[in-house]
């Protein structure tokens, strides 16, 4: 669902989308991060062992306030521009999130998401705060990997 361009987006879900335009000159080295966990374990993530491929489940994992937070995930796409995963039972959310790099040098995090039950929901507007700086992270990410290629 957030491989494309989100044009619709399911009943009762949140879109969010996030995006940040690098030289041609980065595309290369920002893909190679993209499509790692590297990128979710510089955002400050505990990361699956091994590469995102279709298919494999793992666990990311976050502190938050001294306590961690895991996060059961399974990959639901991936290539040379990135990689997209839903969420499994036990997520705080319920949805998918991806990361992609596009032949212009357009990166873009996108998710769709909800809380994932009636607790979460009550915490609905400490995740969508914590989502949203979370999404900002990975541009800034983005950006300094882009940086350091044409530095």
């Amino acid at each position: 669902m957030t491989r494309r361009p989100l044009d619709a987006v399911p009943k009762g879900m949140r879109a969010s989308e996030h995006s940040a335009v690098v030289s041609a000159e980065s595309i290369a080295a920002v893909a190679s991060l993209v499509r790692t966990w590297e990128f979710k374990r510089r955002a400050g993530f505990e990361v699956p062992a091994g590469e995102p491929l279709p298919g494999r489940e793992g666990v990311l994992a976050k502190r938050i306030l001294g306590i961690r937070f895991a996060e059961p995930i399974r990959v639901v796409w991936a290539d040379d521009h990135g990689f997209g995963y839903e969420t499994r039972p036990g997520h705080p959310i319920y949805g998918e999130e991806s990361f992609q790099i596009d032949a212009r040098g357009v990166f873009t995090a996108r998710s769709v998401s909800r809380p994932s039950n009636v607790f979460w929901m009550l915490m609905s507007p400490a995740l969508r705060i914590l989502q949203g700086r979370t999404h900002a992270k990975y541009v800034r990410i983005v950006q300094a990997a882009a940086a350091a290629v044409a530095g």
